[in-house]
């Protein structure tokens, strides 16, 4: 059998055509996962810093009001109306419920919970019940609201690790 050399010629270049294409394409498939990868888990890293330093601050916020507004007996709107200083925590409060809100994801469970918490909480210190013990519940909420987090950060910093 007498094969032509330009024949053999002709299939090693080919392999080494194809080769290199594929390669090229490997490469860049690769490139483009590791680029993703980085990426997502940088924003994700960014987002659980964002998210713990939220809540630290709404429990801050959150446990001050309350004992404020235990002290209080009438309506929380005409106090807060007349005093500048607790009309700034009171805004600064719903503003960082506002900014976590926004942070959340709607369709998670965990995450409904947690809104569910926040909102609980500021209802709580909107019309207190009459057994003054709202320092009390402020307290179990905020715990509830601190513990909820904690799971939720942990499973997105177990994501950030595998490199999702």
């Amino acid at each position: 059998m007498d094969i032509n050399p330009q024949w053999i010629t002709l299939v090693f270049a080919s392999n080494a055509m194809i080769a290199s294409v594929a390669g090229a394409l490997v490469s860049t498939r690769n490139a483009k996962i590791e680029f993703k990868a980085n990426v997502l888990s940088v924003n994700r890293q960014r987002w659980i810093e964002t998210m713990r330093d939220l809540v630290a601050s709404l429990n801050s916020q959150l446990l001050t009001t309350a004992a404020v507004r235990h002290t209080v007996e009438e309506p929380i709107g005409t106090v807060i109306a007349r005093d500048p200083e607790l009309f700034r925590r009171v805004e600064s409060l719903l503003g960082t419920v506002s900014k976590t809100e926004l942070m959340l994801n709607p369709l998670e469970k965990d995450h409904q919970q947690l809104k569910s918490l926040m909102n609980d909480a500021v209802e709580q210190l909107r019309s207190p019940s009459p057994d003054g013990s709202i320092e009390e519940r402020i307290d179990v909420i905020s715990r509830d609201i601190i513990k909820l987090s904690q799971a939720i950060l942990k499973r997105e910093w177990v994501r950030v690790k595998r490199g999702e």
